[in-house]
């Protein structure tokens, strides 16, 4: 009976450790939130990120499942069918997504909108082809917060 107990005790103390253990190499994920076309445009982002080892998850479709993140990225675009624009709506004010419709497209970078410690990265544009121009001119806005977030060796040169 008590070394029934003792392995009990002993099942459970072990099973917390584990529990314990596989949260702490938990890891964050950067999910970026694009339409197909943005996608297209983006490829040699994507790669380069690949290339940096950030852990990249792709939503195309059903963004709610996305909203509480703590880490995302919106390739922004042409608006109807297809886009990201409802997304978008949710994270930026009308003042800005206006300011975003312009012609040379423009980043946004957005904290706590759908949950605490989350950043949004958002790259707006009236089409695909000015927001990849946003995320393009933006760079050395935006990579440092992805360099922190995933502790990218920053010592060298990036190709992108």
């Amino acid at each position: 009976m008590a070394r029934n107990k003792i392995l009990a005790v002993s099942s459970i103390g072990l099973m917390f450790f584990l529990l314990s253990l596989g949260s702490a190499f938990a890891f964050d994920k950067l999910f970026i939130v694009a339409n197909q076309k943005a996608l297209d445009l983006g490829k040699e982002f994507l790669t380069t990120l690949n290339n940096e080892c950030i852990p990249l998850s792709v939503v195309m479709d059903q963004f709610e499942k996305v909203k509480k993140e703590k880490y995302i990225i919106v390739l922004g675009g042409a608006k109807g069918p297809d886009s990201v624009d409802e997304f978008i709506n949710q994270v930026l004010t009308p003042e800005e997504q206006k300011s975003g419709s312009e012609p040379a497209g423009k980043i946004f970078i957005k904290e706590n909108v759908f949950a605490q410690g989350q950043v949004i990265i958002v790259f707006a544009g009236p089409n695909e082809s000015s927001a990849a121009d946003a995320r393009k001119n933006s760079r050395k806005t935006w990579w440092p917060y992805l360099a922190k977030w995933f502790e990218v060796d920053t010592s060298s040169p990036m190709v992108y």
